[in-house]
Parts: C-alpha cells; sequence; structure tokens
C-alpha cells in the first residue's frame, strides 16, 4: 500500500531580516510584542495571509519610526513567509518466512 497523506497545513509567519540579511521568525508574547526568534516552531503562525501582510506592513511602518528616532540600532524588514507541513502516513512493513 502507498503512503497515504493524512495533514497537509498551511499557515504564515513573519519573518525580520536585518541589513546583513539574516532572518529570524518572530513570536508574539503575552504581552502581544513581537520579538525575533531563531526557532520556527515557536514563530506565530496565521492563516490569513491578507492579514500577515497588513501587519508586516504596520510592524514595518512602526520600524521606520524607530529607527529615525534611534530606539533600534539596526533597521529591519518584516515580511511574510508560507509555512507548509506535510504528514504522511507509512504504513510499517513486515518480513515474513516464505519457505
Amino acid at each position: 500500500m502507498a503512503n497515504e497523506i493524512v495533514k497537509n497545513t498551511e499557515s504564515y509567519i513573519l519573518v525580520q531580516v536585518n541589513e546583513k540579511g539574516e532572518e529570524a521568525a518572530l513570536s508574539n508574547d503575552f504581552r502581544g510584542q513581537f520579538y525575533p526568534t531563531t526557532n520556527v516552531n515557536t514563530a506565530t503562525k496565521f492563516d490569513d495571509l491578507n492579514k500577515i501582510k497588513a501587519l508586516a506592513s504596520r510592524l514595518n511602518s512602526l520600524n521606520e519610526l524607530n529607527y529615525e528616532f534611534g530606539i533600534i540600532p539596526e533597521k529591519v524588514t518584516v515580511k511574510p513567509v508560507k509555512l507548509t507541513t506535510l504528514l504522511e502516513y507509512v504504513e510499517e512493513t513486515t518480513e515474513t518466512n516464505a519457505e
């Protein structure tokens, strides 16, 4: 029997890119603030692409304001990224003695 797909999901996360091109996923903490993380599994996931694009635009606008006033040391850009998760069922094969 062939492998069968059990679950295929798509979601989106925000990724922060600094001037050096280094990327970090963004996670939303309990206060509603976003912070960078290198662990994609802890990044906040979104289902609606339009909402995440609007959120990225808003965060970029806030970042521009912060950069102008010198609150953060480097300029970063936030962009949406699609995550695809594919879970497959793999049937176990058992060996039998054919004597």
